[in-house]
């Protein structure tokens, strides 16, 4: 008898045959995933509208210290609490390039690019990182994490201390595990500068050092089996020497400027402090307590602070727990849906744009979390790496749910539980599956996070309503194309009758009432749920029905708060009334111009600095007749050639110092009957800072431009 031939391993068993062909060649896989990535954020920040230069929030704060301290070399602490200074002197270094270069914005450019290239790079070290925890598998699955999720696609947009700490919190935790792999002390002395920098970037990096003490001392306890204590010691200095020496510069600093210790920041103590002060847990919210803050000396505010949360301990403590089951719900929300369908409004970010990848995103988080305890509590795990993520997620969990919950500070959460899901998930197909007793506590605490996460929110519903309103959007941008006027008003009827408290519809309807002239119906539509874009048609519809008091209050706070170039947004958006002359810088000027800095005011002139490139767009009240002439009112502190733009004709212009000149050029004669002019202005930058003694403003500016009109 003739045994058969011996098949092929290809032939015997296909598929394990191609997940070894796959994981034998990571490298390629991993560079794969590194040009996706690169591709998501490229795109990402492509519809990005977000810009510092006009935010009021952190990242507005964060990039005037910054360009504050890139220009004039000196280091300002925020005006109510200390922040942490390693962000801002990683923005002001790239600012500072962009001011040599001749524009701040190319700084903030740099930024984004210097944080795209830190996500990159995190690709390939998730993967070994994970690869040296578990397997090859689970390095590739995490790597997909780091590179395709949703959150690391927008995190490196921002500008914000987030991306730096995040990066600097991965690296740290990759050394310490290749110490753990090789003893080599340089891993150590590396895991100790990168937790310094993250602390230095995000002060709960400070905390961390406790963590990593645990895992060095559990880790070395281990290995010399409880019997000799000088390699742990020498273990333990290896990381903190460094670590502190790191950080101890910034104390010195602290200590000789406000008298107090100070490690880093007052974040901590501050936030605390406010969420649980008398002015918000009596209602009056925390601009109150803020205040508070501001009217007492820097140097006194952690004494203050601390002496205040001592007494809060002591009368009511109940105040630290009355937020910690609802804060604690809503660290496991479903991130993207809730952005999407259930907050008010977008806050400027580009959502829609992004709908897709934030639904898979959030499916493949929900997968990864309830996938998170079976390898975190499983047999066989290394008890010191499993304390370093347990503390990471025990404090962050603890200090979101003391002060409140924001996705950027869920970063060490979503770290730990991603990379222990990834673990989960690349066993899948290799082991058959057996619920035992060790399995049990895994399958409660995941049992129980899908609980939390399906009774949080009523998701089925607020997803129906959500892709409702989505279309009757679409219907009603579809209608706008096409001017069918009674089918826009339809749409936008049926997008609120889907979801009535999104104040972005809001906003998007009440500006359409308000070019059709339906002035009171649309104060109607437009509700009382403030948003920047809601306020920008606020003021819109003010101006347009000569409350001008009021609408120089909106359009202002807008223009300077927003958190993106309102100018742009108000070409684009409204419909102003037509005039023959336009006076700049008097806060009633948006929707007619482009590229402009915000209004200044000399005595009784206002007006507005062009910064290079710009654009004033002149809706006339009668058909052009072709004899018009176009007068510029300008000024300049230095000669200047402005150009001009008017149709197809384009004018050479010298500007001259001395005081406000008025400039006339003909209105070109085959623009007759025309309803609009259109001027583009263009001329050469200076920086005032490089050219006036004294001065600290880094702005690019041209040329002062006062009125525009046509005669």
């Amino acid at each position: 008898m003739v045994s058969p031939a011996p098949r092929s391993i290809a032939t015997v068993q296909p598929h394990r045959w191609r997940i070894a062909l796959l994981t034998r060649q990571p490298v390629i896989w991993v560079g794969l995933l590194m040009i996706i990535g690169l591709i998501l954020r490229l795109w990402f920040l492509f519809i990005y509208q977000i810009d510092p230069r006009f935010s009021a929030a952190d990242d507005g704060d964060y990039y005037l210290r910054a360009l504050q301290l890139a220009v004039t070399g000196e280091y300002r602490d925020n005006s109510w609490l200390i922040r942490p200074p390693g962000h801002i002197f990683f923005f002001a270094a790239m600012i500072r390039i962009g001011l040599w270069l001749g524009d701040p914005a190319i700084g903030i450019a740099l930024i984004r690019a210097v944080q795209i290239s830190l996500s990159l790079a995190l690709i390939p070290i998730g993967y070994d990182l994970a690869r040296r925890l578990f397997d090859q598998r689970t390095g590739l699955i995490f790597a997909a994490v780091l590179a395709l999720w949703m959150p690391m696609v927008e995190l490196p947009v921002l500008i914000l201390s987030e991306p730096l700490f995040f990066f600097m919190l991965a690296v740290h935790v990759w050394l310490l595990v290749r110490w753990r792999d090789s003893r080599h002390p340089g891993w150590l002395a590396g895991a100790g500068v990168t937790l310094a920098i993250a602390a230095l970037a995000r002060s709960p990096g400070l905390y961390g050092a406790i963590f990593a003490i645990l895992f060095i001392g559990v880790s070395a306890w281990t290995v010399h089996h409880r019997r000799h204590w000088q390699p742990i010691v020498v273990a333990l200095l290896a990381f903190l020497l460094p670590f502190v020496l790191t950080i101890a510069p910034w104390t010195l600093r602290n200590y000789l400027l406000y008298r107090d210790f100070i490690v880093i920041d007052t974040l901590g103590p501050v936030n605390l402090w406010i969420a649980m002060s008398d002015a918000v847990h009596e209602g009056r919210g925390e601009g109150e307590a803020k205040g508070i803050l501001q009217a007492i000396p820097q140097e006194d505010r952690q004494r203050f602070v601390s002496a205040e949360l001592r007494r809060i301990l002591q009368t009511e403590p109940w105040r630290f727990t009355r937020h910690l089951w609802p804060h604690f719900q809503h660290i496991w929300k479903a991130q993207f849906i809730e952005d999407f369908f259930v907050k008010a409004s977008f806050f400027t970010r580009p959502l829609r744009e992004v709908w897709l990848h934030g639904l898979i995103s959030d499916l493949a988080w929900l997968i990864l979390i309830l996938a998170a305890p079976f390898t975190l509590l499983g047999r066989g795990q290394d008890w010191a790496v499993r304390l370093l993520a347990l503390g990471w997620i025990g404090y962050t969990c603890l200090m979101v749910m003391l002060i409140h919950v924001e996705p950027r500070y869920l970063l060490p959460i979503w770290f730990w539980l991603t990379l222990y899901g990834a673990a989960t998930l690349a066993r899948i197909g290799q082991h058959r599956w057996r619920l035992d007793r060790r399995q049990l506590p895994a399958l409660i605490i995941s049992l129980g996070l899908a609980f939390l996460i399906v009774s949080y929110r009523n998701y089925p519903q607020i997803i129906q309503n959500g892709i409702a309103r989505e279309q009757a959007y679409a219907a009603a941008m579809a209608a706008l194309q096409r001017g069918d006027d009674e089918a826009v008003e339809q749409a936008f009827r049926r997008m609120l009758a889907a979801d009535s408290d999104f104040a972005d519809g809001q906003a998007e309807f009440a500006r359409w009432l308000l070019t059709e002239g339906r002035y009171d119906e649309a104060w109607q539509v437009i509700g009382t749920y403030h948003t920047h874009r809601g306020d920008l048609v606020r003021g819109a519809l003010a101006r347009a029905q000569g409350d001008l008091a009021a609408a120089k209050v909106l359009l202002r706070d807008v223009e300077e708060r927003a958190g993106e170039d309102v100018q742009r947004l108000a070409l684009h958006w409204l419909s102003p009334a037509p005039t023959m002359a336009l006076t700049l810088g008097n806060d009633l000027d948006l929707g007619y111009l482009y590229g402009f800095s915000f209004g200044e005011r000399t005595g009784d002139t206002t007006f507005r600095w062009l910064q290079g490139e710009g654009a004033v767009r002149l809706p006339l009240p009668a058909p052009l007749t072709g004899n018009e002439i176009l007068t510029l009112r300008l000024a300049v502190p230095q000669p200047t050639n402005l150009t001009v733009t008017i149709g197809d004709r384009r004018y050479e212009v010298n500007v001259a110092p001395g005081g406000w000149r008025v400039y006339h050029l003909p209105v070109p004669a085959q623009m007759q009957g025309a309803r609009e002019v259109i001027i583009l202005l263009s001329a050469p930058t200076f920086l005032p800072y490089e050219r006036f003694p004294g001065s600290t403003d880094a702005r690019p500016l041209s040329v002062m431009v006062q009125q525009i009109a046509v005669r």
